[in-house]
């Protein structure tokens, strides 16, 4: 696994959000709906190899379409722990919103929507020529904003989950380096950043995750019109 940095980082992720999996049942449905919208995103490892990083893809795919079976491993991953995040470590679970949850296609034209508003911003952003490790946390951060405008309810969950998912984050990113010793010298190319980094990890990594975990908690239960609330109450209701 040395020589598979990426693979080996993907793998290590994905082990929180299967454990929210298999520990909280009520949050299966969130995690489905997550790991399926954050596929897409896997194409824009285009947008990232080999500028800020250059990693080994399992059978090379990333020199044949353009994303390897890593992508889809760490988008998913990412998306299945960031957006429980909140939800598991308060205890709470989610339930139908004031308004009255959405149907399935409603949820899934809203999801379509903000995804739609999303990578029209990656093309924009990359047509000003902003490097897109910058870019990404800045679009995550900006759409997580126009949620939270209409959904003011979510902001604890938004800012509990930015600081759950960068703690997490930073552990795996520990690991993987302990695992392969200076794999952030030899595989991320921080010479052509900002070249700070926070306990050995590039400060792009963390910028990366506070982002991921500050819109995550907040997609889902804006698309389906769901709110956190204790499980006790939820329960009850």
């Amino acid at each position: 696994m040395s020589g598979y940095s990426f693979l080996t980082l993907s793998l290590i992720l994905a082990l929180p959000g299967a454990m929210v999996f298999v520990l909280r049942r009520d949050l299966r449905v969130m995690i489905g709906w997550m790991a399926l919208a954050s596929v897409p995103f896997a194409w824009t490892e285009l947008l990232f190899y080999p500028t800020y990083w250059k990693p080994k893809f399992l059978f090379d795919l990333i020199d044949v379409i353009g994303f390897g079976i890593e992508d889809v491993l760490f988008v998913v991953g990412l998306a299945a722990f960031s957006s429980t995040s909140w939800a598991f470590a308060s205890g709470q679970t989610l339930r139908e919103h004031g308004e009255g949850s959405r149907s399935a296609l409603e949820r899934t034209s809203a999801a379509l929507s903000m995804l739609s508003l999303c990578f029209a911003m990656v093309g924009g952003f990359w047509l000003l020529g902003v490097e897109m490790i910058y870019a990404a946390p800045s679009i995550m951060l900006l759409l997580g904003g126009v949620i939270l405008a209409r959904r003011p309810d979510l902001w604890r969950a938004a800012l509990g989950g930015a600081c759950i998912t960068t703690s997490v984050y930073t552990g795996a990113c520990l690991l993987l380096a302990a695992l392969i010793p200076h794999v952030f010298q030899l595989d991320w190319n921080t010479d052509r950043f900002l070249d700070i980094f926070i306990l050995g990890i590039p400060l792009e990594e963390i910028l990366y995750a506070a982002a991921a975990g500050f819109i995550a908690p907040l997609f889902y239960p804006w698309a389906a019109s769901l709110e956190y609330v204790d499980r006790e109450r939820s329960v009850e209701a």
